[in-house]
């Protein structure tokens, strides 16, 4: 299986900014160091959510320290960026990782608020300017100077390379492009992208969900013409994401996860408890049935299906079982993060990376994925 690191912490308000920022850093050079494939930095706007706000600028700053992982960003929200200079900045961060860099992109979160308000964005515009703006940024990515590459979103428009000396600069350091993938939750995008050849970036989902959305995105691909290369290419990339709280036993994991969910990780007001979930801890609340899960971000679902969707918890054999489970659901690839809130001692979520990255892992197997082969880099830039 492959592991990505994701720095997803809350916060408690800004005067956890800076203890927050550098346990990531702290935590990302220990994955690097035991065999995580990737670390994964996040976008966020105008709360108090992975407070370093600028995943980009987050990745960059990692891409010449880390010396085994990829840098990745998930999931950046598209459509609040004009494509052109995210095209600029996600090249650049390509160049300085030599190609061991991966994006995913997303329309963003349809609740999300104040990104959108700033963007002057209503919900249903989203998904029209997305495919309008992924049209610009593949067709930057193939631009080539001398060619004129013309383009309007419907917010943005103009043009670029019509006069001499022109072009995308820098260009990507893997050809044809950076590794980019769409992040998304829902069955139709999936199967759009598996069809296309994208690669696809989950949220957190319940194991049967995950399992039935890695064998849509399987059969998307398959459908699309992908050779039994591409897919297991793409299946690698398929990640979805987990809290994970690992201690020595499991009552003592479930006791840091009571105190992880304090503070900014209160119960999110889209989350419904029922009446028998009132009151009881969370190890209680966790053995309840679940009820719908609602993956997409603010859609109303029971405190057990939010938790079954998003946390393992547990000793480093229970979190093992959970995880094989994933791995032998054809979910080859687990995007985890180690710190939720600050209201928690941050010892207790180095003790439980410790423990997966030097019990878990182990027990279920863990490899990298490599960086580019010579031939995927580009011919100008190949050693």
């Amino acid at each position: 299986m492959h592991f990505s690191l994701f720095l997803g912490q809350a916060v408690s308000g800004w005067p956890h900014d800076t203890a927050a920022i550098d346990l990531g850093i702290e935590q990302a050079h220990y994955a690097d160091e035991h065999g995580f494939t990737a670390v994964y930095s996040g976008e966020q706007h105008f709360n108090d959510y992975e407070p370093y706000g600028d995943g980009l600028g987050m990745s960059a700053y990692f891409a010449g320290q880390l010396n085994n992982a990829y840098v990745g960003l998930s999931v950046v929200p598209l459509v609040v960026h004009h494509p052109l200079l995210f095209i600029q900045r996600v090249n650049l961060l390509d160049q300085l990782a030599k190609g061991k860099s991966i994006v995913g992109i997303s329309a963003g979160r349809p609740l999300q608020g104040a990104a959108f308000h700033v963007a002057d964005l209503t919900p249903p515009e989203r998904a029209a300017l997305f495919d309008a703006k992924l049209d610009v940024v593949e067709r930057a990515w193939a631009h080539r100077p001398g060619e004129k590459l013309e383009f309007d979103t419907g917010r943005e428009s103009g043009s670029i390379g019509g006069r001499s000396g022109e072009r995308i600069m820098p260009y990507s350091y893997r050809d044809p492009h950076p590794l980019y993938a769409i992040g998304t939750n829902t069955p139709a995008k999936i199967t759009e992208a598996g069809r296309s050849g994208r690669l696809v970036h989950l949220g957190p989902f319940p194991l049967r969900a995950a399992a039935d959305m890695a064998a849509l995105y399987r059969r998307a691909l398959t459908e699309g013409g992908a050779d039994d290369a591409a897919v297991a290419h793409a299946m690698s990339w398929l990640i979805h994401t987990k809290m994970v709280m690992v201690a020595d036993t499991d009552a003592e994991a479930w006791d840091h996860a009571e105190e992880a969910f304090r503070g900014p990780l209160t119960t999110p007001p889209w989350i419904h408890p029922t009446a028998e979930e009132q009151g009881k801890p969370l190890r209680e609340v966790w053995k309840l049935p679940t009820g719908p899960i609602a993956p997409a971000m603010g859609r109303p679902e029971s405190l057990s299906a939010y938790l079954h969707r998003i946390i393992i918890v547990g000793s480093p054999g229970t979190v093992a079982r959970e995880v094989a489970a994933y791995g032998d659901a054809g979910l080859p690839h687990m995007h985890l993060r180690f710190a939720f809130g600050s209201a928690a001692d941050p010892g207790i979520y180095r003790r439980s990376l410790e423990l997966f990255a030097t019990e878990v892992m182990p027990k279920v197997g863990s490899s990298l994925i490599p960086g580019p082969t010579t031939d995927q880099i580009r011919a100008e830039y190949r050693p």
